[in-house]
């Protein structure tokens, strides 16, 4: 079922054309979506992570859609995805929405999870959820330590239940494009962004529901409960952790991951918390050379 909902993205977003809207569960999902002409192509899903939304993408997309079928919705209440239940933005819930949207859309049992962030948390999550689980989930940043000093310093006052309230949302989304502080958030993530790949981020923060739901869902996030499922999780795991992203310091992570997810392969590459979209050719190459090596027997290219 489609709406208007298109109308209400910039004519600039990247990867406009793949762009549909789906009802599904009450929740009007703006999804991107190429399906592969080759009926054997893998399903990949792209999960963004908390603020951002299918833009994340914009440099990974168009690559991978030349091989597999590629799957990138906004999460609920982020980007232009709208319908949403406020009391509904925790990991699980979210989790739980994406199986129905994927069903909905005939792609009920992806082959391949990409997340970032804590995207990756819901890959995580959804994977428990397939009756026939995903044969690799890649994880960018994942957020799998609770975040240090930089993080509270710009974030932290404002997960908060006054903060994530709607009335608040509202002042926020005027007064964080008037202070400047969507830069400094951006700064502090260490990644080399252009100017019109932070304009996507602005234009985003402009709108209280996309802050509102941005704050509740890391407000919600309930990193021990996750990690209490890792024995869940039966799918190939390969992780991203990166020298100079302040969010997800990577000693801390490293050792979570160690712990909790030993058989995962680890890459540790310079860069910041962004570094998908930062370092997109590096990330891309990163994807491909995980999928060919760990089980799928098909042709890759870079």
């Amino acid at each position: 079922m489609l709406n208007a909902n298109l109308s209400k993205i910039p004519k600039d977003w990247p990867n406009l054309s793949l762009s549909t809207s789906i009802l599904v569960n009450q929740i009007q999902w703006h999804v991107q979506i190429h399906r592969h002409p080759n009926p054997e192509a893998r399903t990949i899903l792209l999960i963004h992570g908390a603020g951002a939304s299918t833009h994340s993408w914009e440099n990974i997309l168009p690559n991978l859609m030349q091989e597999f079928t590629v799957i990138a919705p906004d999460l609920p209440g982020h980007g232009f995805t709208t319908g949403y239940d406020q009391n509904l933005l925790k990991v699980d819930d979210i989790a739980f929405d994406l199986h129905l949207l994927l069903e909905e859309l005939g792609f009920p049992h992806p082959d391949i999870l990409i997340g970032h962030s804590a995207g990756t948390n819901i890959c995580l999550a959804l994977s428990v959820l397939c009756e026939v689980p995903p044969q690799l989930i890649i994880g960018m940043n994942p957020a799998l330590v609770p975040p240090p000093s930089a993080y509270n310093m710009f974030l932290g006052p404002l997960i908060h239940p006054i903060a994530t309230s709607s009335i608040m949302a509202h002042f926020l989304a005027s007064t964080l494009r008037l202070s400047g502080s969507i830069d400094k958030i951006l700064d502090s993530t260490n990644s080399a962004l252009t100017p019109l790949q932070r304009s996507r981020y602005k234009f985003l923060f402009n709108d209280s529901n996309h802050i509102n739901s941005a704050l509740s869902f890391v407000a919600a996030i309930n990193i021990p409960k996750l990690l209490k499922q890792s024995k869940e999780v039966n799918s190939q795991l390969a992780f991203v952790l990166t020298k100079q992203d302040s969010w997800i310091q990577l000693n801390s992570v490293r050792a979570v991951i160690k712990e909790y997810y030993p058989q995962a392969i680890l890459f540790e590459e310079e860069g910041g918390h962004l570094f998908h979209e930062a370092n997109p050719l590096r990330a891309l190459e990163i994807i491909h050379t995980t999928i060919q090596n760990v089980h799928f027997d098909i042709k890759v290219s870079v």
